[in-house]
């Protein structure tokens, strides 16, 4: 009950149509972070990059089957298909992300090769043994039952497929009692996890942790330019949608940007595997 809960209320924060224009007008076709090599790069340029290490890390071949998890726009689902040459379900608990990433993906001519469909990531409507790589980028800190989604994951997988993670991740540890309730509050949960519990969550389902990258510096750099990019067009938006709406975003995201530039909210990313015997 608590999930479905929770999946009902990051479902209605996600089709709010204030909330769609901020995130696609600031963040660009990408919800994700980016990783900077030299502090200069643009937004897009960054995310690029990020989507790129990952994949070389985790190995992709032409012709292996990808499940993507929570791909908002679907910008992911859609490089890895052009770049690698993989085939990818790409899934979501948000019509309204998933109707637009249909149309990005026929404007792209990449029918039969990206397909997008509803699913929550804690139980996937896929069968056992069905891809060689499940992809989830900066969507598991939405979930109340981490392990339950990388419990799924082990199963979807083939044995030897891999599992690919990056998310944003609260130290829990470091959090003030007023931070903590803060970031909770916009969550709509409790079970915050920090780099080290993840690594236990990973174990936990099955998969064997390969790689851990801490891109800390990478969180802190991207927040503050997301941050920027907001306030700079802070007019154009209230003249779009409800004051309220844009307040409470920018209250967080200010707050998100303060809290990675104290080192308190992380990007970590996660290579894992499912053990082929």
């Amino acid at each position: 009950m608590q999930k479905e809960r929770r999946t009902q209320s990051m479902s209605e924060h996600y089709e709010n149509s204030g909330v769609d224009r901020l995130y696609s007008a600031v963040w660009g076709e990408n919800i994700h972070y980016g990783v900077y090599e030299t502090g200069e790069e643009t937004i897009e340029e960054a995310t690029w990059a990020a989507k790129r290490l990952m994949a070389e890390a985790a190995r992709l071949r032409a012709g292996e089957r990808v499940l993507e998890v929570a791909c908002g726009y679907g910008a992911t689902a859609r490089y890895l298909a052009e770049e690698y040459g993989v085939t990818v379900v790409a899934s979501n608990i948000s019509e309204t992300q998933l109707a637009r990433c249909r149309e990005m993906a026929e404007s792209r001519a990449l029918e039969g090769r990206v397909s997008f469909e509803y699913a929550d990531y804690h139980e996937l409507p896929f069968a056992d043994e069905s891809f060689d790589v499940w992809w989830c980028q900066e969507s598991m800190v939405h979930s109340p039952d981490k392990e339950r989604v990388l419990r799924e994951a082990y199963r979807v997988l083939k044995p030897g497929g891999r599992a690919v993670i990056s998310d944003h991740i609260f130290w829990h540890e470091r959090l003030t009692r007023e931070e903590r309730a803060a970031v909770e509050a916009r969550y709509g949960m409790t079970n915050l996890s920090s780099p080290a519990d993840y690594e236990r969550h990973i174990e936990a389902s099955g998969l064997r942790l390969v790689e851990h990258r801490d891109w800390q510096r990478h969180a802190a750099h991207h927040r503050a330019k997301v941050l920027a990019r907001l306030e700079q067009h802070m007019d154009e938006f209230a003249r779009e949608m409800d004051r309220e709406t844009l307040a409470n975003n920018h209250r967080s995201w200010a707050h998100w940007a303060d809290l990675a530039a104290e080192g308190k909210l992380s990007l970590d990313f996660y290579l894992a595997e499912k053990p082929a015997d």
